[in-house]
């Protein structure tokens, strides 16, 4: 079923964002929009460049630019785990109320993501410290949210079907 305005998935890195919003994308026929993917096209080159060359700022920048053009997508949209670090882009998403956090365990998504290269902000961290990271902003997902579901002992298919239900797609 089409959807009439866009749909957002937020969450940690590694809790299925980008995974599910393609699955959630194939069982509704609906086009789907990954945050990240954008701000690459934007800047024409990888995050992790982006984060190299103009630092993280500059990446943040980019991002929120993007999400406030999303609006008019009416797409599902795939977020970076840290666009909720800006207030800007909290209030925006609150005002959508179209915003699934999908949370999952620490130590899951460190099992998930583990040392990916292809994410600079967890370069060189331990469990220990992308935990923290997580913990920090817990408080942010949650403020934005209008759903929450657990993707920790989920397939992907599962929370897509979930979503489904719970946003009558």
């Amino acid at each position: 079923m089409p959807i009439n305005e866009s749909l957002y998935l937020i969450g940690f890195m590694g809790a299925g964002k980008t995974s599910v919003g393609r699955a959630l994308a194939l069982k509704t026929g609906n086009p789907v929009m990954d945050l990240d993917d954008r701000v690459e096209e934007e800047a024409n080159m990888s995050i992790r460049d982006i984060f190299e060359q103009y630092g993280e700022s500059y990446f943040r920048e980019l991002e929120s630019k993007i999400l406030r053009d999303s609006i008019h997508k009416k797409a599902i949209i795939t977020t970076g785990g840290g666009v909720v670090l800006n207030r800007e882009n909290r209030e925006f998403l609150q005002k959508t109320k179209r915003v699934i956090f999908l949370k999952c365990d620490p130590e899951v998504t460190f099992s998930r993501i583990g040392d990916d290269p292809l994410r600079p902000l967890i370069k060189n961290k331990t469990a220990k410290e992308i935990g923290e990271m997580y913990k920090e902003r817990l408080p942010y997902y949650m403020e934005c949210a209008a759903l929450s579901i657990d993707t920790t002992h989920l397939s992907i298919d599962e929370i897509a079907k979930e979503i489904q239900k719970e946003m009558n797609l």
